[in-house]
């Protein structure tokens, strides 16, 4: 999976852009192609656009990652690696029955 994961030949997800998950999926995505979930299409619009929601982070961080935020629940289905940052995104999803993985 490791060897997928660098090479580009698979996906990892991050579910939960916020103050922790989005540089997380920041950084990951220098190395790897990483698709990140949100549920605010406002906070993902501006993260297409090279904006934090937070503040925290510079916009050049943005550049050249290989990164693709998405509000988006069937999208996480071409991921391999999972990082859920935050316990109740998953609890969210049930309920809103978009977890079908």
């Amino acid at each position: 999976m490791y060897q997928k994961l660098v090479e580009r030949k698979a996906k990892s997800e991050v579910i939960g852009l916020g103050d922790v998950g989005l540089p997380v999926a920041l950084e990951y995505a220098k190395k790897i192609s990483v698709i990140g979930f949100c549920f605010s299409g406002r906070r993902i619009e501006m993260m297409q656009n090279g904006r934090d929601p937070s503040k925290v982070i510079d916009s050049r961080k943005f550049k050249n990652q290989d990164i693709l935020v998405t509000v988006e629940p069937e999208i996480l289905r071409t991921a391999r690696f999972f990082k859920e940052l935050l316990a109740f995104h998953r609890n969210k999803i049930k309920s809103r029955k978009y977890w079908s993985l």
